[in-house]
């Protein structure tokens, strides 16, 4: 596939409204790998899902059951957990709550970094193409932790990772910040970023249609401008883009070919600077 990279500046206005909100709450999350008390410990509890950290409750017990994200014993890979936030966030403050149980240590020794993707449909995959924002690495043992990340932390993901290979248990995040979802011109921009395939279309769900004044820059900044829109395919023949929704499974593997017709997939840039 022939994939085509362009930029342009985009004005955006991102409201503080929004700041006392947890937006990690219920949101889609990862983990390197999973304990299993009936493998381990041959009990039925339950524990450990990746989810856990999400659900809004701090408890890690509830009678037999550890309501906590928990990695296994890999003596091969750093464990992490992640959550994708759905959507673009300056991120201000990190809430992270450990065990309370004498069991501090399975949260220690870790980086917390956000992740704004190369490209939005590269969920999971291959965060570190992006930019990268480390917030804080934390050596010694927690039971809680409330960070502050710097001031230029943008991106959609958050990941928690040790440094070694030891267990890394955490019971909720709690993420707050701002949402990047508005282009009204302000004293601030930033770079918007479309990486694209030229000759192609994509069969994820149409959510909106309109006629735009050229392929790359216009087509791509109304998708933008709609939260819901993860792909912009723009119709050569007919000027008309239309807005597509997330990819399926979280991959481009929708691409069908078609020369009249380019789909865009748009991330931004973590650098804002005064407006000239």
């Amino acid at each position: 596939m022939k994939s085509s990279y362009v930029k342009g500046v985009l004005y955006i206005f991102t409201s503080c409204a929004f700041a006392d909100v947890n937006i990690a709450s219920k949101k889609p999350t990862k983990i390197s790998s999973i304990y299993d008390p009936k493998v381990n410990e041959e009990g039925d509890i339950l524990c450990c899902n990746s989810t856990y950290a999400v659900d809004g409750d701090k408890t890690s017990w509830k009678g037999e059951d550890l309501f906590c994200a928990h990695t296994r014993k890999d003596d091969t890979q750093q464990p992490w957990w992640a959550v994708d936030l759905l959507n673009v966030y300056d991120i201000n403050v990190i809430d992270i709550y450990g065990r309370t149980d004498g069991n501090e240590y399975q949260l220690t020794n870790f980086d917390v970094k956000v992740f704004m993707p190369a490209c939005t449909c590269n969920s999971w995959n291959n965060l570190d193409e992006g930019d990268v924002f480390h917030c804080h690495f934390q050596a010694t043992k927690s039971q809680r932790i409330t960070l502050t990340c710097p001031n230029t932390t943008r991106g959609r993901f958050v990941r928690i990772k040790r440094r070694d290979t030891e267990i890394l248990t955490i019971c909720e995040v709690e993420v707050y910040g701002d949402p990047v979802n508005n282009l009204i011109e302000s004293g601030l921009s930033i770079t918007a970023h479309a990486c694209g395939y030229v000759g192609y279309g994509y069969v994820g769900p149409a959510i909106g249609t309109s006629v735009a004044n050229s392929d790359i820059i216009h087509c791509t900044l109304i998708c933008f401008t709609n939260t819901a829109c993860n792909a912009a395919e723009y119709d050569k023949k007919t000027n008309v883009c239309t807005l597509k929704g997330d990819c399926t499974g979280g991959t481009q593997s929708s691409l069908f070919q078609d020369n009249d017709t380019n789909v865009f997939f748009y991330s931004i840039d973590n650098s804002i600077v005064d407006n000239p």
